[in-house]
């Protein structure tokens, strides 16, 4: 485990989107958090980032900002050390966001899961070097604790030719009998990365693909499963450290019948009979696609990854999943690791000026013990497994 040289002193944090879902519960642990001095609830919803600052305590400020006005937006930052953005969407407001904080000097951290913006962001690594601000993007649970279980699965292997994040998907908003279909805003985001052009890594090289593409993944201990490509950044970024890999995958962990009947959905937005919107809402309505109806319950973790490669020579397979981890909302699982990330900077942990994927920047064994302390009655031993196997 890493352990810092020294702590950096930047003790003022502002959280874009802070009063929503995902930057709520990242304000929430840092301020209790020592190092912390302040921490700005920053939303367009002045009355409901109030309620969340009177909630956490004197450390937390509700601070009024709408980060499509580019002036408030630059003057937010230069008041504060880091900035962690959460506001969405990240296809539009990404890269104004991380470019504003380079050209203030602020360190930056996010939670965007869609590639666009990802090739967006990486392409600003320079300007961040040069301005010495470290920027650490898509840092929650898929891309963020996905990409750290793959770089504790690459470091068992000398060579890698393949890697790929898998993670659980399922637990949609269904309506009761006779009522209608309400879609939210998670569910249309999953469906537009289910059925929009995505990008992975495969021979090498960057390439245009669909998601929901079946393929087979051994988990070692556990055997094989079927999963279904998802078109989330890990494939974007993971062959920047290691760059041998031929494949890289994000994947989705689910029962057969939600995904045959996503692909039944996917198919109707590519022809333009459905929009997102619509198809989020179709989805809740297609036959057998929840609960047991859903075909048999997946074999494989809930959230793994697995790198394939060599060591001293022979073939291996090596599995990482976590053991501990935070009760599995979103909010808690996207939230929590972007401010656990958050405080390794503040301690001199993180410290890599340039635009990184979480395992450009941090070091995996700290930040899952870092996670595993968010856990009321954690239990003891290990917080994660790595596990091998030779193919």
């Amino acid at each position: 485990m890493t352990t810092p040289t020294s702590q950096k002193s930047r003790t003022r944090i502002l959280v874009t989107g802070g009063a929503g879902e995902m930057g709520a519960y990242a304000c929430r642990v840092l301020a209790k958090a020592d190092e912390i001095e302040q921490v700005l609830v920053a939303d367009r919803d002045l009355a409901r980032a109030e309620a969340l600052a009177a909630e956490l305590g004197p450390t937390a400020i509700a601070f009024a900002l709408d980060i499509s006005e580019a002036d408030a937006l630059r003057s937010a930052l230069e008041q504060v050390d880091v900035v962690l953005n959460t506001a969405g969407p990240f296809y539009r407001f990404g890269r104004e966001v991380l470019s504003a904080a380079i050209a203030t000097g602020t360190d930056y951290l996010d939670i965007c899961d869609d590639w666009e913006p990802t090739l967006e962001m990486l392409e600003l690594d320079e300007a961040a070097r040069a301005a010495g601000v470290t920027a650490v993007i898509g840092m929650g649970a898929s891309p963020g604790t996905s990409n750290l279980l793959a770089l504790l699965a690459m470091n068992g292997c000398d060579t890698v030719d393949r890697v790929v994040t898998a993670w659980r998907a399922g637990a949609l908003p269904y309506p009761a009998e006779d009522e209608e279909p309400q879609t939210n805003a998670a569910l249309e985001h999953w469906v537009h990365n289910c059925t929009e052009p995505i990008k992975i890594w495969r021979d090498g090289a960057l390439i245009d693909a669909h998601a929901l593409e079946e393929v087979t993944v051994t988990y070692p201990g556990r055997g094989e499963g079927p999963v279904w490509v998802c078109g989330h950044p890990e494939p974007l970024t993971l062959p920047r450290v290691r760059p041998e890999v031929q494949e890289s995958l994000n994947l989705m962990v689910s029962r057969r019948g939600l995904m045959e009947g996503m692909q039944r959905v996917a198919a109707r937005v590519r022809s333009g009979e459905l929009d997102v919107t619509a198809a989020s809402k179709q989805i809740l309505l297609e036959p057998n696609t929840g609960g047991n109806a859903a075909g048999p319950s997946p074999t494989l973790p809930n959230l793994f990854a697995v790198a394939e490669g060599t060591k001293n020579g022979r073939r291996i397979r090596v599995g990482a999943q976590p053991i501990v981890l935070p009760n599995a909302n979103m909010g808690e699982m996207t939230g929590y690791p972007l401010a656990i990330a958050t405080l390794m900077l503040v301690r001199g942990l993180v410290d890599a000026p340039g635009v990184h994927g979480p395992e450009g920047a941090i070091d995996p064994e700290a930040y899952f013990h870092e996670l595993s302390l968010l856990v009321e009655d954690r239990p003891s031993g290990p917080v994660f497994e790595v596990v091998t196997e030779e193919i």
